[in-house]
């Protein structure tokens, strides 16, 4: 018993902490769900219902998109942004509760919640308010320790050119902060039509790249940034909104 309470102070301790080191700081909340065979359906319906109830404030919103290329195709992935760590002191006994009672009979999770901080500085078209995209294109990195500032340079200034060439497209990049490697950063890219799906690395942008940042910039970020990422660094896959999991009236 003794033990457990030093455990509960301890982690109250360090919440207290990281809430007062991170005030300032934006996260979002990840999730990850396979819908049971046969169930696709009724888990549609059950997570629709529970979205409406619980996830249609602003401080609490949530939208799902389902994963359409790659070995998780069929997944539904479900984002919570624009959390603080107050966030995470709130009590959410009775959103679980629900979710485990009514949701997760009909899908299994792939994996846990993750927790991702908002690298501001890699913002590109970024409304706040603005509809969902339809699409998304979703890279996952994974950078070399000691690489970060060559891998968020390069990504920060390819956001700057994306921003001047395609202006109906918008990105954002999060750097995991809870479930998984610390080194491991997410670039969701939202687009509305297949015409817009950007392309990273795509060549036709290096002058652009160059006249904004200097001769031969283009080159040398780039080789730093492949040089930052680990061999099997780097994975994308596409998503695809799915409207009837909306928190909408």
């Amino acid at each position: 018993m003794k033990k457990a309470t030093l455990l509960t102070l301890f982690l109250a301790f360090t919440l207290s902490l990281f809430a007062q080191r991170n005030s300032n700081r934006e996260y979002w909340n990840t999730w990850q769900y396979k819908p049971n065979k046969g169930m696709t359906q009724k888990f549609e319906a059950a997570a629709a219902a529970k979205t409406k109830k619980f996830n249609a404030s602003p401080e609490n919103l949530i939208v799902t998109y389902k994963i359409s290329t790659g070995d998780n195709a069929g997944t539904y992935e479900r984002i919570m942004p624009y959390q603080t760590p107050a966030s995470y002191d709130k009590d959410k006994t009775a959103e679980l509760d629900h979710w485990k009672a009514n949701v997760g009979k009909y899908c299994t999770p792939v994996g846990g919640q993750q927790i991702w901080e908002r690298m501001g500085y890699a913002d590109v078209n970024i409304k706040e308010g603005a509809n969902p995209s339809k699409y998304l294109m979703k890279t996952i990195y994974v950078v070399k320790p000691g690489h970060n500032g060559h891998f968020g340079r390069f990504i920060q200034r390819l956001g700057k050119v994306q921003g001047d060439r395609s202006p109906d497209v918008s990105s954002i990049t999060l750097r995991l902060q809870s479930g998984g490697n610390r080194n491991m950063y997410v670039r969701y890219v939202g687009f509305n039509k297949h015409e817009q799906a950007p392309k990273e690395d795509d060549l036709s942008w290096e002058d652009v790249y160059n006249e904004m940042f200097g001769w031969n910039t283009w080159e040398t970020d780039l080789e730093l940034y492949n040089n930052s990422l680990e061999m099997w660094g780097r994975q994308s896959e596409k998503l695809r909104l799915v409207e009837a999991l909306l928190p909408t009236p």
